[in-house]
């Protein structure tokens, strides 16, 4: 077992690092100088070439790439070019908002997707099955910042039951709640589509089996044998999946931030690459895999503990 876990430790570190490092060359890549950011269009050459020297730019890429990794290991992420504050800190500052929103939307995707895979499991080839998997294929086709815009533009200008854009600072917890709904809810049902198809193969499988078919046979009333049996052994996978998602859904509320006009890591990320913010994007994202990646290895490292056969290999 503490092979395995070791396995495991050293594949997270091995990602955390090869993500930070595609995402370093890769806000390099994109035109554009933070210097010239910082002084303006018409800074003159001298000013502008000082500006880089004094942030290191003036060295060679991998020079630079070996700088932030030493730092990295020491804890040190720099400092904001634009805002002057350590980029880890303004991380911190905004994953709340980000942990908050992924977490709201698995509230959302487990309480409509779990009962529509269920209700389409016992509805198998009913009209009412056709309709639920209709409903999931679309959600899954569907981009996030699709159903965000379309979202904002029926609920919130249309029918006005949510707000159209930002977070409130208000105190109220209500309040809070208000604005963190619709773009929950936009995350959630992406997500719900997923957690329904697994739902409804999970329960099909389960009603499947012998022990079920004994327990009809005995008499036992079926809303009992789905809910007190088949959904019971069902939610074992599902709620495997849950985990893994709610990692994705902590990534996909970037999308979500960046429609609903949120305060979060997306936002802020999303702002410092206009900016060339190097440093800021570089603490955003070694962050957010850290996030994901620590989420997904714990998983791995429960079901090498529950399941011995996932050790092997």
């Amino acid at each position: 077992m503490l092979r395995y876990v070791a396995r495991r430790l050293l594949l997270m570190f091995v990602t955390v690092a090869g993500m930070v490092t595609v995402v370093f060359f890769l806000i390099r890549a994109i035109p554009g100088d933070p210097a010239t950011y910082m002084l303006g269009d018409y800074a003159t050459t001298e000013a502008v070439a000082a500006l880089r020297a004094q942030l290191g730019l003036d060295r060679p890429v991998h020079e630079q790439y070996l700088g932030f990794m030493r730092r990295a290991f020491s804890g040190d992420l720099g400092s904001s070019v634009v805002t002057g504050q350590p980029a880890f800190a303004e991380v911190l500052e905004s994953l709340p908002w980000s942990a908050a929103l992924a977490l709201a939307g698995i509230v959302v995707a487990v309480v409509v997707g779990v009962p529509l895979g269920v209700v389409s499991a016992v509805r198998q080839g009913t009209w009412v099955d056709m309709a639920v998997m209709l409903g999931a294929l679309a959600g899954i086709s569907f981009p996030v910042f699709w159903v965000g815009l379309a979202s904002i533009l029926l609920l919130a200008h249309e029918v006005r039951i949510f707000p159209a854009l930002g977070a409130s600072s208000s105190a109220d917890p209500w309040v809070q709640l208000h604005h963190l709904a619709l773009p929950a809810l936009v995350l959630g049902l992406s997500v719900a589509a997923y957690i329904a198809r697994l739902t409804r193969s999970a329960m099909l499988e389960v009603l499947g089996q012998d022990y079920v078919r004994v327990a009809r046979a005995m008499g036992i009333p079926e809303r009992r044998i789905v809910f007190r049996l088949a959904l019971r052994n069902a939610l074992i996978p599902v709620l495997a999946v849950i985990g893994v998602t709610f990692a994705w859904s902590l990534g996909s509320a970037i999308l979500v931030e960046a429609v609903f006009s949120r305060p979060g890591l997306g936002s802020m990320v999303l702002k410092a690459v206009f900016a060339r913010d190097y440093q800021l994007v570089q603490a955003g994202v070694l962050v957010l895999a850290c996030a994901v990646v620590l989420v997904n290895t714990t998983l791995d490292i429960v079901y090498g503990l529950v399941d011995p056969r996932v050790r092997v290999g």
